[in-house]
C-alpha cells in the first residue's frame, strides 16, 4: 500500500474501531515475518485499562500527524500507524525465506529463538512501508 492510500484510509476512520491488517518484518538472513492482524485503531494508551496508575507522557519520537491525532505518527519523513492490541486475536504469520514458505522451527534454526518472540505490547506502531493490506469495513 501507498502512503497516500493509507493516510486516505485513516481520515475516516472511527476511533477505537476494529481493522484486518497484514504486515512484514523483515528478520534478516533473506527472512521476512508476514503477519495478518485484527488491531485497534485510535485508542489512547492514557485511557486503556493497562495504563490505570501509570504516570502517561507525550510520544517519546516523532509528532502526531495533524488532523490523524491518535493514528499516524510522522518521523523523520516516514510514518507510523498506531495500534493497539485487540488481545482476542494473536494473528497467524508465515515466514518466508526468499519469498518461499519454511516453518517456525527452521526459522529458529537460522535466526535463534530470540529472533522469533513476539512481545505481545498493548499499543505499538507500525511503519507504512511494512502494510501490505489494511481492511476498514
Amino acid at each position: 500500500m501507498t502512503n497516500n492510500q493509507i493516510l486516505e484510509q485513516m481520515s475516516n476512520v472511527k476511533k477505537g474501531k476494529y481493522v484486518s491488517l497484514k504486515k512484514k518484518k523483515d528478520l534478516g538472513n533473506g527472512i521476512e515475518k508476514v503477519s495478518d492482524l485484527v488491531i485497534r485503531l485510535g485508542v489512547d494508551y492514557a485511557n486503556m485499562k493497562v495504563a490505570e496508575g501509570k504516570e502517561v507522557g507525550g510520544l517519546p519520537w516523532g509528532h502526531w500527524v495533524e488532523g490523524l491525532e491518535g493514528l499516524v505518527i510522522e518521523h523523520k519523513g516516514n510514518y507510523y500507524l498506531r495500534v493497539a492490541s485487540s488481545y482476542s486475536n494473536n494473528g497467524k504469520s508465515i515466514y518466508l525465506l526468499n519469498g518461499n514458505e519454511i516453518s517456525k522451527e527452521e526459522v529458529i534454526a537460522i535466526l535463534g529463538e530470540k529472533k522469533v518472540q513476539s512481545a505481545n505490547p498493548d499499543v505499538y506502531n507500525i511503519k507504512f512501508e511494512n502494510i501490505l493490506e489494511l481492511s476498514i469495513n
